[in-house]
């Protein structure tokens, strides 16, 4: 029978480092129209003229070659392995050596400090990454997905260890108090993700991988997916508005994750990314070998 052939450490690198660069660069598609959308229903003239930058940046951006934000981020690669492919040990570090490419490439401004509580060396080459494996029976080869966040939106993240009984009310209680709080410093307008259930780590987890999402989708859940169209609008109530300047469109989406939790738990964490959500995603199949495989 053939089998798929395992990708060498050089097709991983080579890999990563467009995804990277494409990823500083390059404003996703849904992102820029959720940005062109805001700037259409927005009616706060300061805001308007925030927004009217923040799309002017994302063009100079990909027309020039220079990153979407000073700063460059923290590099978040998700990997989903399908029932015919493999992981291979080297993976990780196949793709870590991408990012140093990239970031000699671009270049990207290193952001990634050893020892947070002493010295705060920089690495110099924006490695590490954050890695994240997981097996997906459901799909077939492997889906590589880089996220990269800012700084500032990270510092916006929340964890809250609700009780079960506080429900749905309880959930729209703390995302709102957290945007409130936290987006006028994130660089709005935001992107909300929110991750339910789990435990504490996999509810943030759960969170983070909502922004790969396409900005405009819904979760397939209907009861999910009516309750991020009622935080969408609810967070649009709050005046935060673009760059904080007041206004309508305090968030560009609301996004729901869900997970099985324990039954006394209900955790609820909360991603907020800048408007600049940095992205690349691609679905590989490495071609195939062994009897029959096409040469």
């Amino acid at each position: 029978m053939p089998g798929w052939r395992v990708p060498s450490p050089e097709e991983v690198a080579a890999l990563v480092e467009e995804m990277a660069v494409e990823a500083s660069l390059r404003l996703p598609a849904d992102v820029r129209d959720a940005l062109a959308r805001a700037l259409r229903e927005e009616t706060e003239e300061l805001a308007r003229y925030a927004l009217r930058m923040l799309l002017e940046n994302a063009d100079i951006a990909l027309r020039e070659g220079v990153p979407l934000c000073q700063d460059t981020g923290t590099f978040h690669l998700f990997v989903e392995v399908g029932r015919d492919a493999c992981a291979p040990c080297y993976l990780r570090e196949a793709a870590e050596e991408g990012l140093r490419r990239a970031h000699r490439r671009v270049p990207l401004r290193p952001s990634q400090v050893e020892d947070p509580l002493a010295e705060r060396r920089n690495t110099g080459d924006n490695t590490p990454l954050r890695f994240h494996l997981e097996v997906d029976g459901r799909r077939e080869g492997m889906r590589l997905a880089l996220l990269v966040k800012g700084g500032g939106s990270e510092n916006a993240t929340s964890l809250f260890m609700l009780l079960p009984g506080e429900g749905k009310e309880g959930l729209e209680k703390v995302v709102l108090e957290a945007v409130s709080r936290k987006a006028p410093s994130a660089c709005p307008p935001v992107v909300v993700s929110v991750g339910v259930g789990g435990d504490a780590e996999g509810c943030l987890r759960l969170a983070l991988k909502g922004l790969l999402r396409p900005l405009g989708t819904r979760n397939p859940r209907p009861h999910l997916a009516e309750l991020e169209e009622e935080l969408l609008e609810k967070v649009n109530t709050l005046g935060v508005g673009a760059a904080g300047l007041g206004g309508r469109i305090t968030a560009l989406d609301v996004h729901l994750e869900e997970a099985p939790a324990h039954m006394a738990t209900l955790p609820v964490g909360v991603v907020i990314c800048c408007h600049s959500l940095r992205r690349a995603e691609r679905m590989v199949r490495w071609r195939e070998t062994g009897p029959g495989a096409e040469k």
